[in-house]
């Protein structure tokens, strides 16, 4: 299972709890709690004593409660019903089932849609796929929502075209809708349909030209299927009636990207690091994209460093001036270590963007800058090793030995399996000591650098 998937289902699973909480708690009134017939005072204080215990959290109490319920009561619906709750609080999903299908029993609430609902969750969750995919069935004749998680779950077992037409039945009721068709995106990626996908956005788009989304789409779909011109042309399309919208420009990044046609790359790249509408997530897209490309072709690098220039001075965008740190960190260690700094105003707690900066500081010998900015950091980062070690290495460039082997055996207490780091601070520790000539201190450290070197 990809990660997106597990994501994706734990999340239609997360709004189907939230959704049915109320549900599930509000039953009691369907099950008659109000009206439990002639039983003995004794069962209906025993389950009233158990209704008060799950209102104030202590489903355990509870569940002994309702346990006694059943010696005097052994068929009551409204206390398997209890049960079946007090269990699904304690997350307990195999007795919760259980209880559930003893309340479903009751010819009374068998077609019960909130009852079903609480089913489905639990087969859900104990990953009983098949009695969950029934239940969806059922409960989506009532409520089309759980048409998405039908195809959630046909999605989990990678029955890709039964996932696509259970949305296909949800956008027939509702319409379509952006997450639905990122859904639909996903399914084509998982189950390599791009063909099929390609013709369903195809339609779409030209039974309505307006529908940008579709064309995007199309077109994204057209690049991962090695026809990027195809995605250039409705790109065109598009452009030709008169269609600016910013998702545009992201695809037709992409697409002359992938053609390696590198002016009209850099022409749409820098309409995308522009745009004062695209999230964040689409510009490094498109950067990263573009950096790839130049990593590969000396004659599109000019481009690339173009493009982030204009990113620089346009939203004075942090990614763009991390990924132009990446890029200048093995040509120019100066610009480099000048973008990273820039990029860390716009992110003070980066701690990735602190190691490159410390790393370059170390590396271009300016330990009064390095020991400026470990200080600092362990500010925000108290257990981070690497911080300690940095901040070791410039006390100890800085002749200030004793400081430093003070500050490296701290960066020890927070190392546990980087033997790399651990090999760098016994290096610099080696090296403290022997400036303040404790020679054997010094070859202690040097010996366990022998050790952990093998």
């Amino acid at each position: 299972m990809s990660h997106a998937i597990r994501l994706l289902f734990f999340f239609c699973l997360a709004v189907v709890l939230s959704s049915n909480a109320q549900d599930k708690d509000n039953l009691s009134k369907d099950l008659n709690v109000d009206e439990l017939g002639n039983n003995t005072d004794e069962f209906q204080e025993v389950f009233f004593r158990a209704i008060a215990q799950r209102a104030v959290e202590n489903p355990d109490k509870a569940i002994e409660a309702l346990e006694k319920c059943l010696i005097l009561k052994p068929d009551h619906t409204a206390v398997f019903y209890e049960l079946a709750k007090n269990h699904l609080d304690l997350e307990a999903y195999e007795k919760a089932e259980e209880f559930l299908k003893k309340t479903l029993a009751d010819s009374a609430y068998q077609d019960d849609i909130y009852i079903h609902k609480q089913l489905f969750y639990v087969y859900s969750m104990q990953k009983k796929y098949d009695q969950a995919i029934n239940e969806a069935e059922f409960i989506s004749e009532f409520d089309p929502v759980y048409f998405q998680e039908l195809a959630n779950i046909y999605l989990l077992q990678n029955k890709y075209q039964l996932a696509l037409m259970a949305i296909d039945e949800f956008d027939a009721i509702e319409g379509s809708n952006k997450f639905r068709d990122d859904y639909r995106m996903l399914i084509y990626k998982e189950g390599s349909l791009l063909d099929q996908g390609i013709e369903f956005f195809k339609n779409r788009f030209q039974n309505s030209e307006e529908d940008i989304r579709a064309a995007t789409l199309l077109m994204q779909l057209y690049r991962l299927n090695n026809s990027p011109q195809q995605a250039i042309e409705v790109g065109r399309a598009l452009q030709e009636n008169s269609v600016l919208n910013p998702e545009l420009y992201v695809e037709m990044a992409m697409s002359f990207l992938a053609s390696k046609n590198i002016p009209e790359a850099q022409r749409y790249s820098r309409k995308v690091v522009e745009s004062l509408t695209l999230d964040e997530k689409d510009k490094v897209k498109v950067i990263n994209t573009f950096k790839a490309l130049a990593l590969q072709d000396p004659a599109a690098q000019d481009a690339f460093v173009s493009v982030l220039d204009t990113a620089l001075s346009s939203e004075k965008n942090s990614s763009s001036k991390a990924e132009l740190g990446q890029f200048y960190k093995s040509r120019d260690k100066d610009k480099a270590l000048e973008n990273f700094k820039s990029a860390l105003r716009n992110k003070p707690n980066d701690f990735m963007l602190i190691r490159n900066i410390l790393d370059l500081e170390i590396e271009l010998q300016k330990y009064e800058d390095a020991l400026a900015t470990s200080e600092k950091a362990l500010e925000s980062f108290p257990s981070q090793a690497y911080l300690y070690f940095a901040k070791g290495l410039a006390l100890g460039q800085l002749n200030k030995d004793q400081e430093a082997i003070e500050v490296l055996e701290n960066a020890l207490d927070y190392i546990f399996e980087d033997n790399e780091l651990k090999q760098r601070v016994y290096l610099a520790l080696k090296e403290s000591y022997l400036a303040l000539g404790e020679q054997d201190k010094a070859k202690a450290y040097e010996q366990k650098l022998i050790i952990i070197s093998n």
